[in-house]
């Protein structure tokens, strides 16, 4: 006897916003796993930023360096291999590198947060 497994989502989701919600949540777990061990002192947030065909993702660095940027693109190329044969993997990433606080000015604080640093007491 074969059961299924009972889906848990809001029925009153439209297809296209389950789709775009299962995108979401596919395209941050991707990006998270990406990330393992290659989020630095320097990173201060990262967001996600779905677009149609692309993937932007927008980091906050309190200095962008040479080693600042060869984790950004680690972190990209980790992603590509992730996205690799599923449902994005034709899909552009793009980085957006903002040097300075992860805080409300941030434009990545409009898309959604994977990680924000955990502010510093002085």
């Amino acid at each position: 006897m074969t059961e299924s497994v009972p889906e848990y989502v809001n029925l009153d989701l439209t297809p296209d916003q389950l789709r775009t919600l299962q995108r979401r949540n596919y395209l941050l777990l991707q990006v998270g796993q990406a990330a393992l061990g290659l989020i630095g002192r320097e990173i201060e947030g990262i967001a996600v930023e779905p677009r149609p065909g692309s993937i932007v993702l927008h980091v906050a660095v309190t200095r962008e360096t040479p080693e600042v940027v060869e984790d950004i693109d680690d972190i990209v190329f980790e992603l590509e291999a992730f996205l690799g044969g599923g449902p994005e993997q034709s899909s552009h990433i793009v980085t957006r590198i903002h040097v300075g606080s992860a805080g409300e000015g941030w434009d990545g604080r409009k898309f959604d947060l994977l990680y924000l640093a955990k502010p510093v007491d002085v």
